[in-house]
């Protein structure tokens, strides 16, 4: 078997022996049963009218993507912050790298092996919080694809960034930084949305760079503007509340989805660039 594939499957094996992920699979399960619950009270109750209940609905719907891109951040930062710091600790790696395979194919191996656990879990996820809102609600957002695939690219950058840090830091220190440079990429976008209200260009430029120096809140908007429906969108516009952090005016430009790519093939090109320098 290629070496690279031999390393990603050791890698799956090993998130999966630690219960990391039976941990987030457990707080998402608690979750997703909630939000059963709040959607089904939502749809039915009688103090809304059904047009405030078709605005209500996706609102929520959003507000819970948000909780759960926080849980896949956290998530792609626990399983990738110890996955070369702690093995170089140990002298894993030592026993690894002496043999015939390269120290590239060995960190490509673990991003490959990390990003489809990440991958299974964005899918699961979405699959089953989009079924539990149309089974509570009737409503499903429009490109659930694409909003499922935009929240995988947050949860890839931020994996690809931890993989990064944890060739040059120690455990914790990578996965601490990782997720307070994500915290701070979102509220950098905060600010951007609230320049863009006040008109103050100062705020409006804050958010244009933390979107260009880390794209996961770029791809944030992305999930909102596919989970919007038609009437949301409408809505928002006639009531004049295009500044509210939790919409999305429009779909990300071409332009700025292959700054995405770009930004990640700089990061991963900088782990293994990182590695190959790290002394074991």
């Amino acid at each position: 078997m290629n070496p690279t594939l031999t390393i990603a499957a050791l890698t799956i094996q090993e998130a999966i022996r630690r219960r990391l992920l039976l941990a987030f699979i457990s707080i998402t399960v608690v979750i997703v049963g909630l939000s059963a619950w709040g959607f089904g009270r939502l749809s039915h109750t009688h103090s809304l009218t059904s047009g405030e209940s078709n605005l209500a609905v996706p609102q929520a719907l959003i507000l819970f993507m948000f909780m759960f891109s926080f849980v896949l951040a956290l998530s792609a930062s626990a399983i990738a912050s110890p996955s070369i710091s702690s093995e170089i600790e140990s002298g894993v790696l030592m026993t690894i790298v002496t043999r015939p395979i390269r120290r590239a194919e060995v960190l490509i191996g673990k991003w490959l092996g990390l990003a489809a656990l990440l991958a299974a879990y964005a899918a699961g996820v979405c699959a089953l919080e989009f079924a539990v809102v149309r089974w509570a609600s009737g409503f499903l957002p429009p490109s659930p694809v694409l909003a499922g695939v935009c929240l995988f690219g947050e949860g890839v950058l931020l994996l690809t960034l931890s993989l990064f840090l944890s060739t040059r830091m120690p455990v914790i220190a990578a996965g601490v930084i990782a997720v307070a440079v994500f915290g701070a990429g979102w509220l950098a976008g905060v600010v951007g949305t609230l320049g863009a209200t006040l008109n103050i260009a100062a705020l409006r430029t804050i958010g244009q760079v933390g979107r260009l120096l880390l794209p996961t809140d770029g791809l944030w908007h992305a999930v909102i503007y596919y989970l919007q429906p038609p009437s949301l969108i409408a809505e928002h516009l006639t009531g004049g509340r295009e500044g509210n952090a939790f919409y999305s005016q429009g779909a990300p430009s071409w332009p700025y989805l292959l700054w995405v790519a770009c930004w990640f093939l700089i990061v991963l090109t900088a782990a293994v660039a990182s590695f190959a320098r790290r002394e074991l």
